[in-house]
């Protein structure tokens, strides 16, 4: 399915042809519908690259594979496999740190930055099949863990990027997660093997679906913020302030909820895009509370911790995607994603 414009799909056929040496040829099993995908759907994304195969959260069966790309990445035919959305040059300052290697300045972004004007073309998981490119960072599935759970690599990477590389939890600490979507309950399973605890959630009555998959998850409270105050409800629940907050939504408001909840000498997390809305933030109180603001995108160095906890099995990760959708319900799958109905959590592109 490529999008050949800004706001328009169409189906094309491309020719498959053998895998270059180092590249790596799969097919395709779940691609999981992301929020960029919108974005470059509707042309909102600067580095997107028209005509374009968008997907970058996708698992595959490896068909077919270069010499060389076998001999790097220890996998065969059969493997199912799932790659990092960043293909990093691995040679600049940035690709030489172990978080940070998403930074380098010619990046590559499966389904975003990588047109399918270019060989070998098909470099999307909204496609049958996908190349693997040189420079690819690969991770395998467990023969237990479903297509579903495999296509968030990313997303549980996103999760433990914000729960160990910015935020810094450690055993014990309280948190409170804000936003109950795929990337809050993400948080919520990386929070709890890092042994935070408690941990709060705060989302809507709306989000019912997504309160009862954090339930299962393990969450201790969920705080309903357009029916309690959380400013008030949560130190009551947990005994004080948390030590951690951590902003998903990007929603202003809840980010400055986020600043005002934490304790002193507390840390907040905020990931969530606002789509360029300002936030009113007055330093001196961070100043004089003593608190600390991360921000962050990508999960560069966290997806192998993120592979280890999916294929624990420990957590219910398959049912985010819980609306499914054909290749040529794209479209659909992008429109539910951009306004969810009643019961959506995440949507997946199934192949048969």
């Amino acid at each position: 399915m490529v999008l050949v414009e800004p706001g328009r799909l169409e189906i094309q056929e491309f020719d498959l042809k053998s895998p270059a040496p180092e590249e790596i040829l799969i097919k395709t099993r779940v691609t999981s519908v992301c929020s960029t995908d919108v974005k470059v759907f509707h042309g909102q994304v600067a580095f997107a690259r028209y005509p374009v195969i968008m997907g970058h959260e996708f698992t595959g069966e490896i068909v077919e594979i270069g010499p060389q790309a076998a001999k790097k990445h220890s996998v065969k035919v059969g493997d199912r496999v799932t790659p990092e959305p960043y293909i990093p040059c691995g040679h600049c300052e940035w690709c030489r740190t172990n978080y940070h290697y998403h930074n380098c300045p010619s990046v590559g972004l499966y389904g975003i930055s990588l047109s399918c004007k270019i060989p070998p073309y098909l470099l999307g998981g909204y496609s049958e099949y996908v190349y693997l490119v040189e420079g690819t960072i690969l991770h395998k599935l467990s023969p237990n863990t479903s297509d579903l759970a495999g296509s968030l690599s990313s997303v549980v990477g996103n999760g433990v990027r914000w729960v160990k590389t910015l935020g810094q939890l450690s055993f014990g600490e309280s948190l409170v997660i804000s936003g109950a979507g795929s990337q809050g309950l993400c948080t919520l399973a990386a929070a709890r093997e890092a042994g935070a605890s408690p941990i709060v959630m705060l989302g809507l009555s709306s989000d019912a679906s997504r309160l009862e998959l954090a339930k299962e998850m393990g969450v201790d409270y969920i705080v309903e913020v357009d029916r309690q105050d959380p400013i008030q409800i949560v130190p009551e629940l947990i005994g004080g302030p948390p030590h951690v907050v951590i902003e998903t939504s990007g929603v202003p408001e809840a980010i400055q909820t986020a600043v005002r909840l934490v304790r002193p000498s507390g840390r907040v997390v905020s990931i969530g895009l606002s789509g360029g809305k300002s936030t009113s933030i007055v330093f001196d109180e961070l100043v004089w509370r003593d608190i600390t603001i991360v921000c962050g995108k990508g999960q560069a160095g966290n997806v192998a911790d993120a592979m280890r906890l999916i294929n624990s099995g420990k957590y219910p990760f398959h049912k985010i995607n819980n609306y499914h959708y054909q290749l040529t319900d794209l479209e659909r799958a992008l429109v539910e994603t951009e306004k969810p109905p009643m019961g959506f959590i995440k949507g997946a592109v199934v192949f048969d």
